[in-house]
């Protein structure tokens, strides 16, 4: 079987390569590479990845090289190659310096403790890495450029993280620059640089969350331990776009960009002065993979990417039709609606069994907690809640679902939830 080795070539100079890239590079029988790494050597073709992947179909004799930037093992095309050519090939990985190991050595900043993420041809939510991790090295290229990344940082109310730049490392040219998000945001970079951001206000969102560590003025909040269950039965995955509909405080919703923390969440809400403690939540627990949208469901759902779950503290009246929109939005969408009321548990389970819902499941909790009266402690009842949750039947079945008659009781759950 011939051979095929993949070689980490490092940031793409020859002074960079390792002594074994080199003596591979030397004794191959054809070499191929990416971009800028063929200026090394004039036997090196450059090929894009669908050019050279039709050149590797019909195995080469001898041992072919293809040099990949960086390291063979760090986001490279190396996985790809591997997977598509093992069965022509007897395949061979060289290990190299990377970007991320050449830029740290660079700033002198270790990255043992850092997250690392590739934004080249990838999706990530980097506002969501930079808020709950101190270090964040990150790969970019494509749409996704130093100052398009700065300025969403900036956007989301992450202007004042510390950023450093890496352009054209190991080159002659190569330069390195450290400012703010937002002062970044208003430069040009190379395409393919690298970056650090360190924020040293990051959160840990596996830090659990009380009633009184929120913003809470006079709007309705979901009590801590129905907040933790209705959090839960949702399954919340790191990289999930989440919706909380009746948002109030915006308690649950933190609890939910915790859970999402690399994901997005959007808290709708119709309350303007609802709004606000929002925003002052998601600055205090700096949650700010967390948006605000004001306004009333379905209608403020429009314009928002599809959810992969969606949490219903509040309707006002409108369940059925936020239920359809949902569901056509993803037809496999998890939900979970609390309520305090037996016209809304009617109600919701009824839109759930008609719009198909898969695992329905009615939760009724029923909490007391120590209230001190004197010299006493007392056990005092809170509201009993139900929750409910289901998941949408996939996009195979049907959305329309016949109306349900709302009851005016589906407004007063979200309002009620909030008070002892």
């Amino acid at each position: 079987m011939d051979k095929l080795v993949i070689v980490g070539f490092g940031p793409g100079t020859l002074a960079q390569a390792t002594g074994k890239a080199t003596e591979v590079l030397a004794g191959a029988d054809q070499v191929f590479s990416f971009d800028r790494i063929s200026d090394v050597d004039p036997r090196i073709e450059s090929l894009s990845l669908a050019d050279l992947k039709t050149r590797l179909a019909n195995p080469l004799p001898g041992t072919t090289a293809v040099l990949v930037s960086g390291d063979c093992s760090f986001f490279s095309a190396a996985k790809t190659l591997m997977q598509d050519f093992a069965h022509l090939y007897e395949i061979e990985l060289v290990p190299g310096i990377g970007s991320l190991q050449y830029f740290s050595a660079c700033i002198r900043i270790s990255y043992d403790d850092a997250t690392l993420i590739s934004l080249h041809g990838r999706a990530d939510n980097i506002v969501a890495v930079v808020a709950y991790n101190k270090k964040t090295f990150a790969l970019t290229g494509g749409s996704n450029t130093v100052q398009s990344i700065c300025q969403d940082l900036a956007i989301a109310g992450l202007g004042a993280v510390s950023v450093s730049v890496g352009e054209r490392l190991s080159y002659a040219d190569e330069k390195l620059t450290t400012g703010s998000a937002a002062e970044l945001g208003n430069l040009v970079f190379d395409q393919l640089a690298v970056m650090y951001i360190e924020n040293l206000q990051a959160r840990d969102p596996h830090q659990p969350l009380i009633d009184d560590d929120f913003v809470r003025g006079d709007v309705p909040m979901t009590k801590t331990e129905v907040r933790w269950l209705s959090v839960d039965k949702l399954g919340v995955a790191p990289q999930d776009t989440v919706y909380d509909i009746g948002a109030g405080t915006g308690s649950v919703a933190v609890e939910l960009a915790r859970k999402a923390y690399r994901g997005q969440v959007y808290a709708i809400e119709v309350n303007p002065q609802a709004c606000d403690l929002i925003a002052q939540n998601i600055t205090r627990f700096g949650a700010y993979n967390l948006k605000v949208i004001y306004g009333e469901a379905p209608l403020a759902l429009a314009d928002l990417p599809a959810p992969d779950k969606a949490f219903i503290g509040g309707s006002s009246g409108n369940l059925n039709t936020i239920m359809r929109a949902l569901v056509v939005k993803n037809p496999d969408v998890k939900v979970v609606i609390n309520a305090i009321s037996l016209q809304t548990l009617a109600e919701a389970t009824q839109l759930l069994d008609q719009y198909g819902f898969k695992g329905i499941e009615v939760v009724c909790v029923n909490i007391a907690k120590t209230r001190r009266l004197g010299n006493y402690d007392m056990m005092m009842a809170q509201n009993p809640v139900y929750i409910i949750s289901g998941t949408a039947p996939g996009a195979d079945s049907t959305t329309d679902a016949a109306p349900v008659k709302s009851d005016s009781k589906t407004e007063v759950d979200s309002v009620e939830v909030s008070h002892d």
